[in-house]
């Protein structure tokens, strides 16, 4: 370990973060495994991740963990980009969005650790917070995977296709996101949307991953 290098390392945090924030967003109380229950609807969400305590403190700090991982390889990849060649200039920017939508979602999990721990009558509140940051932080998400991946496309060293289908998704995502921020009454059906993306988003990633392994 070592001897691993930046690109190996970027390479197996860019497969490995994706996942793992991916696989405890599933198992997050409250979200579509265990107690599902309507982002919109803050009581049942409340009670949830309650109820469910110990799994509510373990996603929140694992996935946060598997973003970082996650934009540690996306800044390695930046770093590749950097070095010559088109999309620079826009994998700058979407990396940079990325960074303020992941320590938003940071915050978010710290939020849901409080309310987890059964913040009573001010949990009302504190969800509705992380509920402005969440937003947030996916419009910042949506619209920097949507400038990453159309910089990627402009390359010959990645998969053109791939790309531009991610930068598809992500405008997906952004739109739906927007639509979620203006009607919370659609939450459960436009997370549901930018999940689908995440999952399109990560197997990208994966592939991306398994390619700086092997150089």
């Amino acid at each position: 370990m070592g001897n691993l290098s930046l690109n190996k390392l970027g390479g197996l945090s860019i497969i490995v973060g994706p996942v793992l924030a991916l696989v405890f967003y599933l198992l997050q109380p409250g979200g579509l495994l265990i107690d599902s229950a309507d982002p919109s609807d803050a009581q049942a969400t409340i009670a949830a991740l309650v109820s469910n305590s110990a799994m509510s403190h373990l996603s929140a700090f694992l996935i946060p963990l598997g973003l970082l991982l996650f934009l540690h390889g996306f800044l390695t990849v930046q770093n590749n980009v950097r070095s010559g060649g088109n999309g620079d200039a826009l994998s700058r920017l979407g990396v940079l969005l990325l960074v303020v939508a992941v320590v938003g979602w940071v915050l978010v999990s710290g939020l849901t650790s409080v309310i987890a721990n059964n913040a009573a009558q001010a949990a009302g509140a504190v969800y509705a917070v992380s509920q402005g940051l969440n937003s947030m932080s996916a419009l910042s998400a949506a619209l920097g995977f949507l400038l990453f991946s159309y910089a990627l496309s402009t390359r010959d060293d990645y998969n053109k296709m791939f790309a531009l289908l991610v930068a598809l998704a992500s405008l997906v995502s952004l739109v739906a996101t927007i639509v979620s921020v203006t009607d919370a009454s659609t939450l459960e059906t436009t997370s549901a949307i930018s999940a689908i993306v995440y999952i399109i988003t990560t197997i990208w990633a994966i592939t991306i991953g398994l390619g700086m392994l092997k150089e």
